[in-house]
């Protein structure tokens, strides 16, 4: 049974932290139609759980690079899931935005220690290892506002299931890990391997503005998926956030594909691939305002953002050796929660020129990431 949970270990981990990154989202429309909030202030509600998070995530994985913490894992979800579940017992929009900061913090411990688990205990085919595991917070994001979506019906202190969650999370991560030498000798592995490794910090610094773009296009279509099926296609709360578990549950699909594929084609193909097939995609997702363009677009968008999650992961962890924690601080961390730093401009736009036109600052972002794609190479 412990061998099981240490092999699916990490992704389920993976799945129970991204359960609140997902949720958040999801309450938006609930946020503004319970306290009034106009589309900045909603999207500044994860401005303030992405903003620390872009922070904290390289310094806490330049920490695990250095010192084995593997209790980050279980103290980051733990912060993120009640933090969203104290969302229950607030009055005042203050008091959101705090809490929505709050869960950044759980989701910087989290990510670049469970990262390196991953690379620790999974060494054959780390494409598709990565790939199971960026499935799991992928899994998360769709199950979140799933789950949220019940707060429509019983009302704000449903949000306590979260709680639940992850006291559940903890537990399992107690029993498969506390103590655990095949991960501290895997460690100490992992250690002699990067003495030995060097740094490319000029690939890096370019597949930075990769991860840059592909965060921008995750965070600002997460946030606004929801808005855009309630303000163009006339939908109501509840079934927003329905349309948003589908976009999360095809990513989560399409992730494993990418990091499958990647093994076989290469890291690179794949992350090039992904914008080619998006911007066509979003094109028709903006322009063609039916429920067929709706969900018949989501499709390849989803695959242009999801299938490079573990392409760009395995990438920074190649580029940077010695240094594989402060990547997966970037690329795992930021990935998800540098974009989130852009949205409240995006609410802007859309106060003023509605969400379908601000969605549009999407395409010269893809192009972006295409373009930089071009100039990376391989890693040896």
């Amino acid at each position: 049974m412990k061998g099981r949970i240490r092999k699916y270990g990490p992704p389920i981990f993976h799945c129970i932290n991204d359960f609140g990154q997902g949720a958040l989202t999801a309450l938006l429309p609930f946020f503004i139609s319970h306290y009034g909030l106009n589309y900045y202030q909603a999207a500044t509600v994860i401005f303030c759980n992405t903003v620390v998070a872009s922070v904290a995530q390289p310094i806490l994985g330049y920490a695990a690079d250095r010192w084995r913490v593997p209790w980050f894992i279980p103290i980051g979800f733990f912060v993120t899931l009640v933090s969203i579940s104290a969302i229950a017992v607030v009055s005042s929009y203050e008091m959101i935005l705090a809490l929505s900061l709050l869960a950044g913090i759980g989701a910087a411990l989290f990510h670049p220690e469970a990262a390196l688990l991953v690379k620790r205990t999974q060494s054959h085919e780390i494409g598709n290892a990565m790939g199971r595991f960026a499935v799991g917070g992928s899994a998360g994001f769709a199950l979140g506002p799933l789950i949220a979506s019940g707060v429509y019906t019983w009302g704000a202190p449903y949000l306590w299931v979260f709680s639940c969650i992850a006291a559940l999370g903890v537990l399992v991560y107690i029993y498969a890990f506390t103590g655990d030498a095949m991960v501290t000798d895997s460690s100490c592995a992992d250690v002699g391997e990067s003495s030995a490794a060097r740094n490319d910090w000029t690939s890096f610094g370019k597949l930075f503005f990769v991860i840059a773009a592909r965060s921008i296009l995750f965070s600002v279509l997460s946030i606004f998926i929801p808005l855009l099926y309630i303000s163009v296609l006339s939908g109501t709360a509840d079934m927003s956030s329905l349309a948003l578990t589908l976009y999360f549950a095809l990513g989560g699909i399409l992730t494993y594909v990418g990091g499958w594929l990647s093994d076989r084609i290469g890291f690179l193909n794949i992350i090039r691939l992904g914008y080619i097939v998006f911007l066509p995609a979003l094109l028709g997702f903006l322009y063609i305002p039916d429920i067929w363009g709706f969900f018949g677009f989501m499709i390849p968008m989803a695959f242009g953002v999801f299938s490079q999650y573990g392409p760009i992961t395995v990438l920074g962890q190649k580029y940077l050796a010695k240094n594989a924690g402060f990547a997966s601080g970037i690329t795992l961390g930021l990935g998800i929660t540098l974009g989130g730093l852009v949205s409240p401009y995006v609410g802007h736009l859309a106060d003023v020129y509605g969400v379908q036109a601000a969605l549009q600052v999407l395409v010269p972002v893809g192009i972006v990431g295409l373009v930089i794609s071009l100039w990376l190479r391989e890693p040896s």
